[in-house]
């Protein structure tokens, strides 16, 4: 994906630097502060934990066998324990290797004899310190100042507020500062918009596949954009999927979309999403401009 092509490059190219659709499209990180960068990599971490926790095995589905996950952890309980004695020997000899064995170790680890079973209770413990380190984090991020909502409006907010009023900054599809936005870039080429998404399991539907309301909430926010090549946007009156084949999982998936035509507050758009070259899925759309207007919805003429 690096070899995007840039909504502000390509307005700045082609003299359109009022295009609507820039609210959805990256701009250069030179065009940003440090701090906005970092909050981007913290996301892109949410979304990495996010994904992992998703995938976290609890052990009791029959997944591999009792030398193979169970015993990981058991390796891993074994090693924390003699860690813990050998603190203890440091810091009162014999006795203190004593305590150390006989402390929280122990607590969790269920009696010898059945490995499942006192795997379980290492693995519940290991999940159970993560989870506080979670809690912890998520403690401290909230604790930091946050944006007004109040003061999120839209492409017509304040220059100082533009960044945070920008779609590709909180949009549910291809925020770069939203969290629960799946890993979707888009980009213009020329009156087209491209994009490309990548879904891993918290997005699956049938075994493998993308879940189709994905598929069609990434048409929606692409065939929004897409509209913006009329001149005008409005808000999605229809949506028309028709899925060809089951888009899958781990695989670059890529869209394009386009203005189609315009009839008075009515803009048509079209879409196509690929895997591996292959069509998954079409959708049309007509968007319909508010009466009452506004910045960057153009005239309801």
């Amino acid at each position: 994906m690096g070899s995007q092509i840039r909504m502000t490059e390509a307005a700045q190219r082609d003299g359109r630097r009022d295009d609507v659709r820039r609210a959805w499209l990256d701009e250069p990180e030179a065009g940003l502060s440090g701090a906005r960068i970092a909050k981007h990599r913290l996301v892109e971490q949410v979304r990495r934990l996010v994904d992992a926790a998703f995938q976290l095995d609890c052990g009791d589905a029959g997944y591999g066998d009792a030398d193979g996950i169970a015993a990981v952890f058991d390796r891993r309980a074994v090693a924390s324990r003699a860690r813990e004695g050998a603190a203890g020997a440091e810091a009162g000899g014999e006795g203190g290797a004593e305590a150390g064995g006989e402390g929280e170790g122990d607590t969790v680890t269920a009696p010898e004899g059945d490995p499942r079973t006192r795997a379980d209770a290492e693995r519940a413990a290991y999940f159970e310190a993560l989870a506080a380190e979670a809690e912890s984090l998520a403690d401290r991020v909230a604790a930091l100042p946050r944006v007004p909502r109040a003061d999120v409006g839209g492409v017509n907010a304040s220059q100082a507020r533009r960044h945070d009023a920008l779609l590709v900054e909180r949009s549910t599809i291809n925020g770069r500062g939203n969290p629960l936005s799946p890993p979707v870039r888009m980009w213009a080429d020329g009156d087209l918009i491209r994009a490309e998404a990548y879904f891993t399991a918290p997005y699956e539907g049938p075994p493998g596949r993308v879940h189709g309301a994905w598929v069609a909430a990434c048409f929606d926010e692409i065939l929004g954009c897409a509209q913006g090549a009329s001149g005008a946007f409005g808000f999605t009156g229809t949506l028309t999927i028709t899925l060809r084949r089951a888009t899958p999982l781990y695989t670059k998936i890529t869209y394009e979309a386009g203005f189609s035509h315009r009839e008075g507050r009515k803009i048509h758009a079209w879409g196509r999403c690929y895997a591996d070259g292959h069509l998954t899925a079409e959708a049309t759309g007509v968007f319909v401009i508010p009466a009452f207007g506004g910045v960057g919805h153009g005239s309801a003429a």
